[in-house]
């Protein structure tokens, strides 16, 4: 929850950025449980799926590691 506030210049734009990264989050976490059951159902396998899960993972690292960049965010 820190990572949020040492973005941002204030407060305000903290919790604003917070809000957002965590609607994205939530819509995700809402999403990926019914698109892994449907890939599944598609190719009757799990291959597919955890393709998409470590293509996520390796750019969610990527997008991580310039996030952590000791800059604002504008």
């Amino acid at each position: 929850m820190m990572f949020f506030n040492l973005k941002k210049r204030n407060a305000r734009e903290g919790a604003e950025l917070s809000g957002m990264a965590q609607s994205i989050g939530y819509l995700l976490a809402a999403i990926g449980p019914t698109l892994f059951g449907f890939m599944h159902d598609m190719t009757h396998n799990w291959n597919v799926s955890l393709i998409i899960l470590i293509v996520t993972a390796i750019l969610l690292g990527g997008f991580g590691f310039f996030a952590g960049e000791d800059n604002y965010i504008n």
